[in-house]
């Protein structure tokens, strides 16, 4: 008999024990801490989980009153970007992400991704001071963009980025390339960035609430921001809302 085996017949045979014993007023009490114990596991490894979040490497260098300041080293993403209001762009953007790290790259490998899943809305060119690794178009890949042209005639669309961290140990040349055009590879330079946490849901409204707060932050401690705001996600849908780790971010420029 294996371990498991054993662990299993054990638990079972304690079980009957609590739940089959003598008929006695303690019985009752017995089942009670058993079902509550059984209640209390999916909870605590749920804590576990959002504990050990791993995300890009930095270094907190100040904590005014509400926010962080961070300064982030150098690291991976994958990207994409999406017309389409708010809360409609996530569909499309995570579908082309989620594929490219599920194995939808040159040589068809899985990699992992780690946390925060990060949104921006686009109001300039992105930045040249990065790396970017753009792969070659495909006549398959080009008719999923008839969604995006479709919604840049809609005047309420707004134009996002949508980014996957990828771990430290990845370096560009190290990834395979996006087989679907719409996919890019990106290296981001170091930078301070800044930083408010909130939980609860991810709607458009909580968001820009946060993001405003934060622009209020950096105004009174002079500090001034670059781009505009990130609305960075670091848990999956699966996690209750009132125990979701969300931040707003904003880089900002080093004095």
């Amino acid at each position: 008999m294996t371990n498991d085996n054993a662990h299993s017949r054990a638990a079972m045979v304690e079980c009957r024990i609590l739940t089959d014993g003598p008929d006695t007023g303690t019985a009752p009490m017995k089942r009670k801490y058993l079902y509550l114990a059984a209640a209390l596991i999916p909870l605590v490894l749920l804590a576990m989980a959002l504990l050990t979040i791993d995300e890009p490497r930095h270094q907190i260098v100040d904590t005014p009153d509400g926010f962080e300041l961070r300064d982030y080293a150098p690291y991976i993403v994958a990207e994409t970007e999406v017309t389409a209001d708010f809360a409609q762009a996530s569909d499309p953007a995570f579908r082309r992400l989620v594929d490219y790290v599920q194995g939808n790259n040159v040589g068809g490998r899985r990699l992992p991704m780690i946390a925060p899943v990060m949104q921006q809305r686009l109001q300039h060119p992105l930045d040249t001071n990065t790396t970017i690794d753009r792969p070659a178009p495909t006549q398959a890949q080009a008719q999923d963009q008839r969604p995006a042209r479709e919604s840049a005639d809609d005047p309420t669309a707004q134009r996002w980025l949508f980014r996957f961290a990828l771990p430290k140990e990845y370096r560009l040349p190290m990834l395979p390339r996006p087989l679907d055009e719409q996919v890019r590879l990106r290296r981001l330079e170091p930078g301070r960035v800044a930083a408010l946490r909130y939980r609860g849901n991810w709607s458009e409204e909580r968001f820009r609430e946060k993001a405003d707060e934060l622009l209020e932050h950096l105004h009174v401690a002079r500090l001034v921001p670059v781009g505009t705001p990130v609305f960075a996600r670091y848990n999956t849908a699966f996690v209750p809302w009132f125990l979701r780790r969300n931040e707003v971010l904003i880089q900002v420029e080093v004095p």
